[in-house]
C-alpha cells in the first residue's frame, strides 16, 4: 500500500502496520481446536516459527524499496491489546491477516467502524477452513452487524468486500 501511495504521489495518508512481530498468539484449545493443533504442529513451530518476523526486518523491507518514512506507522503488540486504543481515525483499506479467529474478530471489531464508506476489507485467510476459524469470525461479525455486501474471491484463501454503508 505504501508503494501505491508513493507511485501516485499521495502524501496525506498513512499506512498502519499492526503486528505482534512475535508470531501468532496461542489459540484457546477448547474453543478453537483446529487452530490449537495447527499452532502446536511441528511445521508451524519449527519451520514457520509461528509466522514471526521481527519489526526491524519489516522496517528494512520497507526501506529496501524506499518506502520507510513518517507515513508508515507501526503498532506493535497483540491486536486485542493495541487496536482498541490505536490512534487510527479513518481507513480506506483494511488488509487483515490475523490468521486466527480471535485476531480476525479483534481487528474487525476495533477497525471496521473506522473504514470509510467505499473502503475495502481484505481478509487473507477467509478461504481457509482446515486450520483456522477466520471465516467463522468474519461470518459472525458480518451477521451481527448486518453486513450484506458480497464477498469476492481473490484466490482460494483471500476474499474482500467493499463497504457500501
Amino acid at each position: 500500500m505504501r508503494g501505491v501511495l508513493k507511485a501516485y504521489d499521495i502524501n496525506d495518508r498513512h499506512v498502519w502496520v499492526a503486528d505482534s512481530f512475535e508470531g501468532l498468539p496461542k489459540p484457546d484449545a477448547d474453543r478453537f481446536p483446529a487452530e490449537a493443533r495447527a499452532h502446536g504442529s511441528q511445521v508451524m513451530t519449527d519451520v514457520m516459527k509461528h509466522l514471526a518476523v521481527g519489526e526491524e526486518e519489516v522496517k528494512q523491507n520497507f526501506k529496501a524499496f524506499g518506502l520507510l518514512d513518517e507515513r508508515v506507522c507501526f503498532l506493535k503488540g497483540w491486536f486485542k491489546d493495541t487496536l482498541p486504543t490505536a490512534p487510527i481515525s479513518n481507513l480506506a483499506v483494511m488488509r487483515l491477516d490475523g490468521d486466527y479467529y480471535e485476531s480476525t474478530l479483534d481487528s474487525l471489531t476495533n477497525l471496521y467502524d473506522k473504514l470509510s464508506v467505499g473502503g475495502y476489507v481484505i481478509i487473507d485467510d477467509y478461504g481457509e477452513d482446515t486450520w483456522t476459524y477466520c471465516r467463522k469470525a468474519v461470518d459472525e461479525f458480518r451477521e451481527a452487524r448486518g453486513i450484506r455486501e458480497s464477498l469476492i474471491r481473490v484466490d482460494p484463501s483471500c476474499y474482500y468486500w467493499r463497504r457500501e454503508r
